[in-house]
């Protein structure tokens, strides 16, 4: 297991026994990371899709980058426009500019961008921000729904497809029917799986939220780093929660038991357990 931290300056790795150090990058702000195939692949809002290797950098695309996600062999990185891209050749797979012109997706800070993809059921699924969801048979065809929000993480889990919004966690069973869980009505920015627990961090300074059924929620009373805009600060490590701002914490959430691991980071924009 390896513990990444994509921040404002670089990519770092967690060292299990506490600490973290800078691999890459220190002159790049970095919104993920992931290892694919023995190259280290990031995605900088700034300068694009980088491949990381022997100490070095390779552009292989130079449009916004916002996400890397696994899906089966492939590595799909997403980008401006709202465009998906190969990242391991950089190539073209899907963009849908005119969708987001005719139904007005938006983005605060340039164009919209696709902010997370998964495998749901049969379909594949994907979320804008700000702007719909987004299903189809593949990548190439990925069509509207009905649901729309400021869209920002997607966990398929057992039965249901979990969202993470501006206004909390939804959840729907058949891509048709949407409901809120009763928990976060604010800006929440992950939904992730911790062993029994469902979890996901809100814009607080007691920022986690857990479920055990995905519709009732409960706030933990545990004091940390407030998130800031636009940062996933959370992910887990079989049951237990990472979460990291400037500092990295480990949770224990069924004990309520904290553990600091590293302090003194830049900005943490990303977690990701690989």
């Amino acid at each position: 297991m390896q513990i990444f931290l994509a921040t404002e300056k670089g990519v770092y790795e967690l060292i299990p026994t506490g600490g973290a150090h800078r691999i890459c990058c220190p002159d790049l702000e970095i919104v993920d990371v992931t290892p694919f195939e023995g190259h280290l692949y990031v995605c900088s809002p700034r300068l694009g899709l980088f491949e990381v290797g022997g100490g070095r950098l390779k552009r292989l695309a130079s449009t916004p980058c916002w996400r890397l996600v696994r899906l089966g062999d492939s590595l799909v990185a997403s980008m401006d426009g709202p465009m998906l891209v190969d990242a391991l050749s950089g190539t073209k797979v899907a963009e849908f500019p005119e969708d987001a012109e005719r139904l007005g997706w938006r983005f605060l800070k340039g164009p919209a961008h696709i902010t997370d993809l998964a495998r749901f059921k049969d379909l594949y699924v994907a979320s804008v921000e700000e702007g719909s969801l987004l299903a189809g048979g593949d990548l190439r065809r990925l069509r509207p729904t009905r649901f729309w929000g400021d869209l920002h993480a997607l966990l398929p889990d057992r039965e249901r497809l979990y969202i993470s919004t501006s206004t909390g966690i939804y959840y729907t069973s058949d891509l048709e029917r949407f409901n809120m869980g009763r928990g976060p009505t604010g800006y929440t920015h992950a939904v992730v799986r911790c062993g029994g627990y469902l979890a996901t961090h809100e814009m607080s300074t007691r920022p986690l939220w857990v479920s055990v059924d995905g519709v009732m929620w409960r706030n933990l009373p545990i004091d940390l780093p407030r998130p800031e805009y636009g940062t996933t600060n959370l992910a887990c490590a079989g049951s237990k929660a990472i979460y990291a701002v400037r500092q990295v914490y480990v949770i224990d959430i069924a004990r309520l038991m904290v553990e600091k691991l590293a302090s003194g980071l830049p900005l943490v924009l990303r977690v990701s357990v690989l």
